[in-house]
């Protein structure tokens, strides 16, 4: 497109056909800017185009996100969930307690041998009895873990892992009762002492192991989420819950990996939040 303004009115603008005209200027700007307004409209889309494209070359737009340090909690040992005093936005102290495992194969297993644990003057034969059904109850129990171990993998709700557990755990309480099985077969009282003895170290462990289910926060914080619930199985390892630790807050930037080279140390930024009125300096 081609404009002039070398036309016989611009030239004499205050002239129209001959006839002295005092409007006739601004009757001529007026036709010269609107044709001035046409084309910044047709220009309009390229110019907003390219300003985009170089506002990009000059600053990098980024999502992020504000969050407190966090640490996660874990249980340490396989048990249930037995209760959790604590919920999601409490503040807790060093040594307060968040959450309550309880095993209940353990718990049985060291009622029984403390059940079992009769005075000397006891006759031998109830003794051993009771012994014996201790010590075959843990195993059909430990052959029935086995059992459902087998059926959930072949549903595809166990691992090999777990069923290796379990096995070693039924050959484990195998070994128990021809341990005992020996020592009453009158081979020497030095197998029946090592089977008492046995047993005290197990109670010994059991009873320390119990003692540890109970988790307590390390250190002053919030509680930022609680991942398991009352009743719940988990294993060592499992996640119970998140905590926010006390401190300044840090500020995460997702970043595109072409433009890592801009975060260097120094670089100016700002930042905007959704609900805040603009974006401030960082």
């Amino acid at each position: 497109m081609k404009i002039r303004f070398n036309s016989p009115k611009e030239r004499h603008p205050t002239q129209d056909h001959g006839m002295q005209v005092l409007y006739a200027p601004g009757k001529r700007l007026a036709f010269r800017l609107r044709w001035y307004l046409i084309l910044f409209l047709i220009l309009l889309p390229a110019l907003w185009l390219a300003g985009r494209y170089g506002l990009e070359l000059i600053r990098v737009e980024a999502p992020a996100l504000v969050r407190l340090p966090s640490m996660e909690v874990r249980a340490m040992q396989p048990g249930q969930v037995k209760s959790i005093p604590v919920q999601a936005g409490d503040h807790v102290d060093a040594g307060t307690p968040l959450v309550e495992l309880d095993n209940p194969e353990w718990r049985l297993r060291l009622n029984l041998l403390q059940g079992g644990a009769t005075p000397a003057a006891a006759p031998v034969g109830d003794l051993g009895a009771r012994n014996r059904a201790v010590l075959q109850s843990l195993v059909d129990r430990a052959a029935q873990r086995v059992n459902d171990t087998r059926r959930l993998l072949r549903q595809g709700a166990a691992t090999r892992g777990e069923l290796v557990e379990a096995q070693n755990a039924l050959d484990s309480r195998l070994a128990e009762l021809l341990a005992f099985e020996r020592s009453l077969s009158g081979v020497g009282s030095s197998e029946g002492e090592r089977y008492e003895r046995q047993q005290q170290l197990e109670r010994q462990w059991l009873s320390g192991q119990l003692n540890q289910m109970k988790v307590a926060a390390s250190e002053r914080g919030r509680v930022a989420e609680v991942v398991t619930a009352a009743g719940e199985n988990v294993g060592p390892g499992t996640l119970l819950m998140r905590l926010e630790r006390s401190g300044p807050a840090q500020l995460w930037v997702y970043l595109d990996p072409k433009d890592v080279e801009h975060a260097t140390p120094g670089s100016p930024s700002t930042y905007a939040f959704p609900t805040a009125a603009g974006p401030g300096p960082k």
